[in-house]
């Protein structure tokens, strides 16, 4: 049986605290990711079909999250952010509600939110947020927590958990196929438990455990398939998903500087969290052995796998998938030390110690507050620019470009950016082509010439290239830059790229 604890005084003052550090957040800009998800998702409600007639190489989980979030609070900065706060501020709710037990003092349980989603957002930037390794955290949890719970039941009462555990495990395969890896260690990790420990035969393993979690993960696998079958457009996607990964990481180059940045904004901002959860792992796997504990830092284990299997494209983001358990595991490492600094005579060392570790984030947060009220929280149209500008300086000449395309008399029609999708935002306009203009380094040797194409075929009436894609064009694709330049003249250079207009 599943027991779900209450919430206290504590508990809702914690949650006001994260709706008050999210809301910081709310007008934040775009980056280049998120523009392009944004994007993605308004065509889609604009009747086209993902893959098909809107091409990118990630599953479909994080364009559907746009989807409903721009369908509920409209597709701009706020709206999307506004869902993800209440998509996060739940997480922090379901946080308090399942893991009560796992704490000695309830006073440091109800902080478990803080030190997850609310440090989430602490060092979060444009970049980070809402990005699918942010995002996935929530369902990860869930399946873990779920998991657990079935630990503690026999029989029929373990289905029921491994069931909705599988289900929700297929909802985090659409966001990444990859996170597949973390989904089998948690399950093997219960599967090894009832082997060895339990000492359970193969058939009551196979009947408890393995079928459950099946059915649980292949249905929504299978709702998504029978939507593209339904459209004609799954050869795309299994091509999508299955063809081109490998072939884009065997023609992909490591940049080092990308992957040593990542490691360092990680280190950097979650240091303090770190060394604090290295105490819980010591005392609470070592010496009690708890199974929760675990299952977190397998899943620490396993998503620093996943991170270091994307080498190739390492970013700062994709160590979002560790927030969650490094949280939940330093909210134990402060239960443990709890015990220890609560029977200290004077209460110095323990507020000194809290004020050193938690000194870099509470500076930050101090910063976005003091940025919010400087432009009179970002009220207006003027000071929410004003705003966003700080936290992404690129973005006034984004909209710049954006500008030109939008006076009066400017051709009418679809556009193609090869650059940051933030000038399609900006300019109200969808793009002309199936195949993307981000992240053009990426592409295959026969993307190119299906590239040319569909803009020999859409004629889009603009075309903006960014100065960084267009040598990779120069490099990878010659005669994309020949069609352009005969088929078009140039309108304006800026210091962004240049802008072509339909001859």
């Amino acid at each position: 049986m599943v027991r779900i604890a209450k919430l206290n005084k504590i508990d809702f003052l914690v949650v006001i605290i994260i709706i008050m550090i999210g809301l910081l957040h709310l007008p934040f800009p775009f980056d280049g990711d998120q523009a392009f998800f944004r994007l993605g998702a308004w065509e889609m409600q604009q009747g086209k079909v993902l893959y098909r007639d809107f091409w990118d190489i990630k599953q479909p989980g994080i364009f559907c999250f746009y989807y409903l979030a721009g369908t509920l609070f409209g597709f701009d900065e706020i709206g999307i952010h506004a869902f993800e706060l209440i998509y996060m501020v739940f997480f922090a709710i379901i946080l308090l509600l399942t893991l009560k037990s796992y704490f000695r003092h309830q006073i440091i349980a109800s902080l478990v939110p803080l030190l997850t989603v609310g440090v989430y957002y602490v060092v979060s930037g444009a970049w980070h947020l809402t990005q699918v390794e942010a995002l996935v955290g929530f369902p990860l949890f869930l399946c873990i927590w779920l998991t657990f719970q079935s630990f503690k039941n026999e029989g029929k009462q373990r289905f029921i958990p491994l069931l909705m555990s599988g289900f929700i495990g297929g909802i985090v395969i659409l966001f990444k196929l990859i996170f597949l890896l973390i989904l089998l260690s948690f399950w093997l990790t219960i599967l090894m438990y009832s082997v060895l420990i339990k000492r359970q035969s193969i058939q009551k393993i196979f009947i408890e455990i393995c079928l459950p979690i099946f059915i649980g993960t292949i249905f929504p696998l299978l709702a998504v398939a029978s939507y593209f079958v339904w459209l004609n457009s799954f050869s795309i996607v299994y091509q999508t998903f299955f063809i081109y990964p490998p072939l884009i990481i065997a023609n992909s180059a490591l940049t080092q500087s990308d992957f040593i940045s990542g490691i360092k904004w990680f280190l950097q901002s979650f240091y303090p969290l770190v060394l604090i959860a290295i105490i819980a792992v010591d005392t609470s796997l070592r010496k009690s052995k708890n199974i929760l504990t675990l299952l977190l830092v397998v899943w620490c284990v396993f998503g620093l796998s996943v991170i270091a299997l994307q080498y190739k494209a390492l970013w700062e983001y994709h160590f979002l998938l560790l927030f969650v358990p490094i949280g939940i595991l330093a909210t134990k490492g402060l239960d443990v030390l709890w015990g220890y600094l609560k029977e200290l005579s004077s209460p110095v060392p323990t507020i000194l110690l809290i004020f050193l570790l938690f000194l870099p984030l509470s500076s930050t947060i101090i910063k976005k507050s003091v940025v919010l009220v400087n432009n009179n929280f970002a009220l207006t149209e003027d000071t929410r620019s004003q705003y966003q500008t700080v936290f992404r300086k690129k973005y006034p000449s984004l909209h710049s470009e954006a500008n030109l395309i939008s006076q009066p008399g400017s051709l009418a029609g679809e556009i193609y950016v090869a650059g940051d999708p933030s000038i399609y935002y900006f300019s109200g306009r969808s793009q002309a082509t199936i195949l993307r203009g981000w992240a053009l380094e990426y592409f295959l040797p026969e993307q190119w010439s299906t590239l040319i194409e569909q803009l020999d075929l859409s004629k889009p009436p603009y075309i903006f290239i960014d100065y960084v894609p267009q040598a990779i064009i120069k490099k990878n694709s010659p005669k994309m830059l020949e069609f352009v330049e005969q088929r078009y003249q140039i309108l304006r250079q800026s210091n962004n790229g240049i802008w072509y207009i339909i001859k």
